[in-house]
């Protein structure tokens, strides 16, 4: 098991559930404050039930699909007057609420509030550090999208919130599939993590020829 500095537990068990407890495991636990267990799904179920009977169980738990995507994306049709561009610091006032709102959907555990002052921190981080694109319509800003972790030979993508208005029109798929080409063409397969209850977005990548490749699940203690 890797834990994280900031209290995560991240079990990597190589596919086997029978697994079991380490014998220190009850002794190091008591030095340590856990904040999430995180990992493949079955692999993090099977940590659950070891750390069940130490009195350790989820406040929250959230499913997601990993999906991958290995070749160019699929071409989509691309809505009325939308146009792309790569994210800059001049946008951050703009950016920001769209960021704040991802970050209340789909980023913040149960109860969690947000705080404006680290969001604007993320998404300064973001555009100076990582790839990013917006969708616009008429010069404003309605979508965003940015890598978030990247290895020797992947990317993964994340962020990707588009304005509710202008949701079912296509935008999150075009948004994806244009950023997809941009990072496939530095020869690097590219990864994402998609809720399993958030149906429209996974779809919306299906679209663009991404594939499931496993579950994984975060649990919050």
């Amino acid at each position: 098991m890797l834990l994280h500095s900031k209290g995560s537990l991240f079990p990597v068990f190589n596919g086997k559930t029978d697994i079991p407890p380490p014998f220190f495991l009850e002794r190091a636990l008591k030095n340590i404050t856990l904040y999430s267990l995180q990992g493949l799904a079955d692999e993090v179920k099977t940590l659950e039930a070891m750390l069940s009977p130490l009195g350790i169980t989820a406040r929250e738990t959230l499913n997601f699909k990993l999906m991958t995507l290995e070749h160019p994306p699929q071409s989509v049709k691309l809505p009325k007057g939308l146009s792309f561009r790569h994210a800059e610091r001049k946008d951050i006032d703009e950016l920001l609420p769209l960021q704040a709102a991802y970050e209340e959907e789909e980023v913040l555990p149960l109860g969690a509030i947000l705080d404006i002052r680290v969001c604007r921190h993320n998404l300064e981080r973001i555009i100076t550090k990582e790839k990013s694109l917006v969708a616009l319509i008429d010069g404003h800003i309605i979508g965003k999208i940015n890598t978030n972790a990247k290895s020797y030979s992947r990317s993964q993508i994340g962020g990707v919130y588009v304005l509710p208005e202008h949701r079912g029109k296509g935008v999150a798929s075009s948004l994806t599939a244009v950023f997809c080409s941009l990072l496939l063409s530095e020869n690097k397969g590219i990864n994402l993590f998609v809720n399993v209850n958030n149906t429209s977005a996974r779809k919306a990548y299906l679209r663009c020829g991404f594939k499931d490749l496993s579950d994984y699940r975060i649990v919050y203690i």
